[in-house]
């Protein structure tokens, strides 16, 4: 997972050479391409779309090249449509339900914005915590890589580290994901 991570804080950065490394590591150390596919398409709500496209990119790039020199990378878990990508009122129910479990019980409204109401309960937590590469635990423990690489977001990487011991790391494991990521990728 640590090598997952490398790769979500390195996409979150937009830091493309030093992600085309760590994906080949990442790879020649067990990560499947659809648990990276599916990091890099995910944080597209946390790190912007062009960040998310260019690290899949980068990792379609490195794929082919891997191919052309004979390696074959495991491909892991088949992709699947979620349900909630064609029902728009299980995606809400789904991502509320996900969304207050991730804020460790207690539903969140944000009333002062129905709109970003919406498109958080609905679409990330619906919709894109809907995908089964990565489980709600190894999600929380990407998007605070992410967060960890980015500048400004102080509010949403300290609450997404306490999401990520609701959704079952401890909070060892992800103050260590942290230290780890400090002292492993110096910006």
């Amino acid at each position: 997972m640590l090598l997952l991570c490398a790769c979500a804080a390195l996409e979150a950065r937009g830091d493309l050479h030093r992600l085309d490394l760590a994906i080949r590591e990442a790879l020649d150390g067990g990560v499947s391409v659809n648990q990276m596919k599916d990091a890099f398409a995910g944080l597209y709500a946390y790190t912007g779309f062009p960040r998310s496209l260019n690290a899949l990119n980068t990792l379609e790039h490195v794929l082919s090249e891997r191919k052309a020199k004979g390696l074959a990378d495991p491909e892991g878990t088949p992709f699947h449509r979620p349900a909630t990508w064609d029902n728009a009122d299980l995606a809400l129910q789904r991502g509320t339900e996900m969304q207050t479990r991730d804020e460790g019980g207690i539903p969140w409204d944000y009333t002062f914005c129905p709109q970003a109401d919406y498109y958080m309960k609905a679409h990330l937590f619906g919709d894109i915590f809907s995908s089964d590469q990565l489980t709600p635990a190894e999600r929380e423990l990407v998007t605070v890589s992410a967060l960890s690489a980015m500048e400004g977001v102080t509010p949403q990487f300290e609450g997404h580290k306490e999401c990520a011991v609701f959704m079952g790391n401890t909070k060892e494991q992800v103050d260590y994901l942290c230290h780890w990521l400090r002292e492993t990728l110096p910006s």
